[in-house]
C-alpha cells in the first residue's frame, strides 16, 4: 500500500498553505506518497480519507523538523503512515517556488494593487492588535520609513485597514500614501502576488503571497515569529531568493503594553541588514536549534518504530466511513 500523510491544518489560510507546501514537498520527494485531510478551496484542492484525530500515528509536529529524515523514514518503509500537525516553516527545505506558483495559480478577478513606481505595504491588524499571540503584533512605523527610504517608491498600504488606532496612525503619518481597503482574502492575496514591490506583514498569509509572487523586491521585518532571534525554529529567510531584503528588530513579545504601543510611533528607520549580518542571523538560529532538532528526529524515529506493526490496523481504524 502506498505511503500516506494526514495533514491537520490549524489557524487561517496562510498556515494552511504553508502546511500543504510542506506536505507537497514530501510528496515530490517520495514517489507514491498521498496527502489526506486538507482543503484549499480557492484553488479547488482538497482530500479527505481519515478521521480528524489519529492518536497512535507518528506525529510530525515541530517547526524545524528535519524533512530529510522524514523523507528517509517514508522512503524506507519505516513510516508508511504519519500525521503532519506542524507547519514546518523552513523555506530552504521546500521545493522550487516556480512549481508551487503553477499549483496555486493567480485568480482571474481584477484586483487593485501597487503600480510600477509604488510599493505595496501589507498591513495585518485585526485581532493581533489585542495581543492574542506574543509572536505577532503590529509593525513599528520605522519599518515603513526604512523601506521607503531604501526603495524610493511611493507607499500604498493595503490589508486589514479599519477604524482602529493603528490604521489611523498609518493614515496620519503617511498622508500622501494610497490606502486600499481589503478586497477579501483572495483579493488581498492576489494583490500581493501581483505587486512588483512588496513589504510583507508579520503574517504567514502575507509571507506566502510574497514568496509565491514574482515581485522584483520583497521587504521583510525580522519581527515576532519572523525574527530568528525570537523563534530560531522558524526559518523564513530563504538563502537562494535574492528578492528578500531584511530589516532588523530586537526580539519583542507583543503584549500591547503602553510602552510597546508607544514604540509603534517611532519613525527611526529600522536597519537594513547586509549579507554578512543576514548570514550571522541564520547561523545563530541554526546553532540554537541543533540540539532540539536532533532530539525531535529521534522521537519521530521511535514513534515510527513503535507504530509500524500496527499500521494496517490503524489505517482501518482511522479511515472515514
Amino acid at each position: 500500500m502506498m505511503p500516506g500523510l494526514i495533514l491537520r491544518p490549524h489557524g487561517r489560510l496562510g498556515n494552511h498553505i504553508l502546511q500543504w507546501i510542506t506536505g507537497q514537498t514530501l510528496a515530490f520527494a517520495v514517489p507514491g506518497l498521498t496527502l489526506h485531510n486538507f482543503a484549499l478551496p480557492p484553488w479547488g484542492l482538497g482530500a479527505g480519507g481519515y478521521r480528524r484525530k489519529q492518536w497512535f500515528l507518528p506525529k510530525i509536529a515541530v517547526n524545524d523538523t528535519d524533512l530529510g529524515a522524514v523523507i528517509e523514514l517514508i522512503r524506507s518503509g519505516d513510516m508508511p503512515l504519519a500525521r503532519l500537525s506542524g507547519i514546518i516553516m523552513q523555506a530552504d527545505a521546500w521545493a522550487d517556488v516556480a512549481r508551487f506558483r503553477k499549483l496555486l495559480p493567480l485568480g482571474t478577478q481584477a484586483v487593485e494593487t501597487a503600480g510600477p513606481d509604488e510599493i505595496l505595504l501589507n498591513v495585518r491588524a485585526d485581532e493581533i492588535l489585542k495581543a492574542r499571540h506574543k509572536d505577532y503584533g503590529p509593525i513599528p512605523l520605522g519599518f515603513y520609513t526604512a523601506v521607503l527610504r531604501e526603495t524610493g517608491l511611493k507607499p500604498v498600504f493595503m490589508g486589514q485597514l479599519g477604524t482602529d488606532s493603528y490604521s489611523q496612525l498609518l493614515r496620519d503619518t503617511f498622508p500622501d500614501a494610497r490606502f486600499i481597503a481589503s478586497q477579501g482574502v483572495m483579493g488581498d492575496f492576489d494583490a500581493m502576488r501581483r505587486a512588483r514591490h512588496l513589504a510583507v506583514s508579520v503574517s504567514t498569509f502575507s509571507w506566502a503571497a510574497g514568496w509565491l509572487s514574482e515581485a522584483e523586491s520583497l521587504h521583510m521585518p525580522l519581527l515576532g515569529f519572523m525574527n530568528p532571534a525570537q523563534r530560531p525554529d522558524i526559518a523564513l529567510m530563504p538563502r537562494a531568493d535574492a528578492r528578500f531584503h531584511y530589516y532588523g528588530f530586537a526580539p519583542r513579545r507583543w503584549t500591547a503594553s503602553e510602552e510597546q504601543v508607544a514604540d509603534l510611533h517611532d519613525l527611526t528607520p529600522a536597519p537594513l541588514l547586509g549579507r554578512a549580518e543576514v548570514a550571522a542571523v541564520r547561523a545563530q538560529a541554526d546553532a540554537v536549534r541543533a540540539e532540539g532538532r536532533a532530539a525531535d528526529t529521534e522521537r519521530l524515529r521511535e514513534e515510527a518504530r513503535r507504530s509500524l506493526r500496527y499500521i494496517p490496523l490503524l489505517r482501518r481504524l482511522y479511515a472515514r466511513r
